[in-house]
């Protein structure tokens, strides 16, 4: 009796064991980061695995300095041979440093002590080294005229690449020609009006480095703002406004309906803010011109729809409410879902819960079975 007692608890200790170590053998993850990244360059994160193609988890985004915060999270699948990659959008980061922590199954998957569970990398933003003086909207047909300045390339030349709102490569990449005192200019032709991407590298340390993307749009030759067609029942130049608290933690975020022709977007004055927009279709673009006496204002050329708006002040500490007005539109509204357009993630979302209090429970009701069984 005594005898069948004992072999019930080592079963018990036995069945206690394999919950705590698992009962499938670890996985191996491991994960080729660059340890610096620039800042507005589109960067890929890949590396290889041992689990099972198909198998997908998330890789969760930290700032770690100069503030510590969540920041978004992209979905990580394993390919076949046990190769994955993501394409890590920089444009709406700062410069400081950052982690990725890849989210562990412990259940059903979990992770080797060897594996890559975090990565830790800097951005650098290289934006401040270059000076685009030619407009940003152009009325030149089929012909797209970039110059500037960029003192610290001097002379060195700048390679330039430019893509349309789709993608796809329509120049370059080259290199350009600079001066002395690293002023440029060249004249590209392109596929006609639309929005395009301009990128700029400079050649340092045997290797093309980012600096910088610029986006501009090309109307076409002849137009204007004044002959811009408005749909029935529309008053052009329309002017619509609302509000809403931001912090460096906790943005805020704004959607606008647009119509045809040029819109204006200005902030409130009294904080030094910065705002980001895009259309959804293209990379976000920041605009950080004034200090905080003056609005910051930017205009873009529109077909009319959705323009996707961040705002945020650019001091760590300060919070307030910004303002938000824009000329040319039918309607502007403050939408944590527009976070999603600038790789972050929405404020309202619940945080995922964690596994480990159902490894309690488990581990708590084997318990009280081995107590039963002393009985």
């Amino acid at each position: 009796m005594i005898w069948h007692l004992n072999m019930k608890k080592v079963a018990c200790l036995l069945g206690l064991c394999l919950l705590c170590t698992g009962v499938v053998s670890a996985y191996e993850i491991k994960c080729l980061c660059p340890n610096e990244v620039y800042r507005g360059d589109i960067v890929t994160i890949e590396g290889t695995s041992t689990l099972p193609p198909g198998y997908s988890t998330w890789m969760q985004l930290y700032e770690v300095q100069p503030t510590s915060r969540e920041l978004t999270s992209q979905a990580l699948v394993i390919q076949q041979g046990g190769n994955w990659s993501i394409q890590l959008q920089t444009l709406a980061l700062e410069e400081g440093t950052y982690k990725f922590e890849i989210v562990e199954d412990i259940m059903d998957y979990p992770l080797s002590s060897g594996s890559d569970r975090t990565m830790i990398f800097k951005v650098i933003d290289r934006s401040g080294e270059i000076t685009i003086q030619s407009p940003s909207t152009q009325r030149s047909g089929d012909m797209l005229d970039i110059y500037g300045r960029a003192p610290e390339v001097g002379s060195a030349g700048l390679q330039i690449e430019v893509t349309d709102s789709r993608g796809t490569v329509v120049y370059g990449p080259l290199y350009i020609r600079t001066d002395a005192d690293g002023s440029f200019s060249e004249k590209v032709r392109v596929d006609g009006p639309g929005r395009y991407y301009v990128k700029f590298s400079d050649f340092r340390n045997n290797e093309a480095r980012f600096i910088t993307r610029v986006s501009f749009t090309l109307e076409g030759q002849g137009t204007s703002v004044s002959s811009t067609a408005t749909p029935t029942g529309t008053v052009s130049g329309r002017t619509v406004s609302a509000s809403a608290v931001a912090s460096r933690d906790a943005p805020a975020y704004f959607i606008a309906d647009t119509l045809p022709g040029t819109v204006t977007v200005t902030t409130s004055t009294g904080t030094d803010w910065r705002v980001y927009h895009t259309d959804g279709t293209g990379s976000p673009v920041r605009v950080d011109a004034s200090g905080s006496s003056a609005p910051e204002e930017f205009s873009v050329s529109s077909t009319g729809g959705l323009l996707y708006l961040k705002a945020e002040p650019v001091r760590a500490g300060d919070e307030g409410t910004v303002t938000i007005t824009v000329e040319n539109a039918e309607s502007v509204t403050a939408n944590p879902a527009a976070a999603t357009h600038f790789g972050d993630v929405i404020p309202e979302s619940e945080p995922t819960e964690s596994p480990f209090p159902v490894v309690m429970l488990i581990f708590a009701l084997c318990l009280i079975g081995c107590a039963g069984i002393r009985k």
